[in-house]
């Protein structure tokens, strides 16, 4: 009866690996020095949920970080053919071009300026950044940061935005939105700038903080590639199709996300196409 048992549990395993397998062969051609190293490595966010977060278990979780083991095993027929590290804003694109990842899955905003140095993969979400108040504060529109301080992430791409569309706001770059929350909480600024969905999650956990409504730098996110790639973005455009067309947002997003506010902008951002700019 055991063997039975035994032998049912590594024929599953067998058809797993195989239809995993499979589906590795039906994706464009990696670059050989990917397929060589039998693994693609990904940059994930660890500090922004609920793109990216530290899971329970110490490892990174997250709707980008399941996208990236989904890429994973798009590659080699398993969620372990992705190694992952957690990057920061500021670290993002040098540990690309430094070669130490080979993507950058991580509210990666597609801007001008980034685009002179790094490839882009086509758009899997889009929508605003807001900022985050403390309930009883004086802030109650953008323009009422004039002579104020916003703390906002290293190398976010609200920065050029704020500097650019709210005068006189004076802005506390810091290393992680752990610290940039705590900067808040303690005083040290007036708000707290960031992506839409993390702002909202932010929100949900923090009832002595409250969004402003006001929209800031409607963006675009893609997945950061190293220049002149093709066959890399090839393949990840491909995986980025697939994802969609197989229903893997509509399963991931709850996983990760249950307060309705947040929901709505998940939903919006990774499911609509992103409006004409």
């Amino acid at each position: 009866m055991k063997r039975g048992i035994l032998g049912t549990v590594a024929g599953a395993a067998a058809m797993l690996f195989w239809v995993g397998m499979v589906q590795a062969e039906t994706m464009p051609k990696l670059p050989s020095a990917i397929q060589q190293a039998g693994k693609i490595r990904i940059g994930v966010k660890c500090d922004s949920p609920p793109f990216g977060l530290t899971g329970p278990d110490g490892k990174p979780a997250g709707i980008e970080v399941e996208m990236a083991k989904k890429i994973g095993e798009f590659a080699f027929g398993s969620p372990n053919g992705a190694e992952l590290s957690c990057v920061t804003s500021e670290a993002r694109i040098p540990s690309l071009n430094g070669g130490k990842i080979d993507l950058i899955l991580a509210t990666l905003g597609r801007t001008p300026s980034r685009q002179e140095v790094i490839d882009y993969s086509n758009i899997y979400f889009w929508g605003t950044s807001n900022a985050l108040v403390p309930q009883d504060g004086p802030i109650r529109t953008l323009a009422d940061f004039k002579g104020k301080t916003a703390v906002i992430v290293k190398g976010a791409s609200q920065i050029p935005w704020l500097e650019k569309n709210v005068p006189g706001i004076q802005l506390l770059q810091l290393n992680t939105t752990a610290d940039s929350i705590q900067a808040l909480l303690q005083g040290r600024a007036a708000g707290f700038v960031g992506d839409g969905g993390l702002v909202y999650t932010l929100a949900a956990n923090y009832p002595k903080l409250r969004i402003i409504d006001e929209g800031i730098d409607p963006g675009v996110n893609g997945i950061g590639m190293r220049k002149n790639e093709p066959d890399l973005n090839a393949f990840v455009n491909a995986a980025l199709k697939r994802l969609k067309a197989e229903g893997f947002y509509e399963k991931v997003i709850p996983q990760f996300v249950t307060e309705a506010p947040v929901v709505q902008v998940m939903k919006r951002g990774f499911l609509e196409d992103a409006p004409q700019r």
